[in-house]
């Protein structure tokens, strides 16, 4: 028994194969990983940047929303007509009339349209 005990062990041919076989497919898992990894980290570059352009066209629409109602603002646009002289005049709610809107061939009746007079009789 202390005969094989004292001798060396040799790594033989298959073992070899096995273990070269190993490190490669760790070396290849490695890179994959890495090519993986830096994807990721690239998608994630890229949707900081959509969304902070979001960001910035949804401020840029909230203050071009601000300056549409500062400009249709009635109390300014009264004091505007005023001071440039207009005759524009305000006037009262009761002289409003709702109208409903008319049928294609009602309008053309109106106008004095013959053919849709002709096609609207039997």
């Amino acid at each position: 028994m202390n005969k094989y005990r004292k001798q060396h062990r040799r790594i033989s041919v298959p073992e070899m194969f096995i273990l070269i076989l190993t490190v490669v497919i760790l070396m290849g898992a490695g890179v994959t990983y890495a090519c993986l990894r830096n994807t990721q980290v690239k998608v994630v570059h890229e949707m900081d940047k959509i969304q902070k352009r979001i960001r910035d066209h949804e401020d840029s629409i909230d203050s071009l929303q601000v300056k549409i109602e500062k400009k249709l603002n009635i109390c300014v646009l009264r004091d505007k007509l005023e001071k440039s002289g207009s005759k524009l005049t305000s006037i009262p709610v009761s002289s409003l009339e709702i109208i409903s809107p008319y049928h294609p061939n009602e309008i053309a009746e109106s106008r004095g349209d013959p053919t849709a007079i002709a096609q609207r009789c039997p």
